[in-house]
């Protein structure tokens, strides 16, 4: 994540990892509570999918 120029300029390194971070973990959580309900594979696709549009 570059937090020197665009819309991450603002933001402080440390928040923006913590908040990946977590938001990762609790659609694994998520994912694993619910009985997997997707392939591990389709589950890969979408979670990097959404971190790319955050980063």
């Amino acid at each position: 994540m570059d937090v020197t120029k665009g819309e991450n300029s603002n933001q402080s390194e440390d928040v923006m990892v913590q908040f990946v971070a977590n938001a990762y973990v609790g659609v694994v959580e998520w994912w694993l509570k619910n009985g997997m309900p997707y392939p591990p594979r389709v589950m890969a696709e979408k979670v990097g999918d959404l971190l790319e549009r955050i980063v």
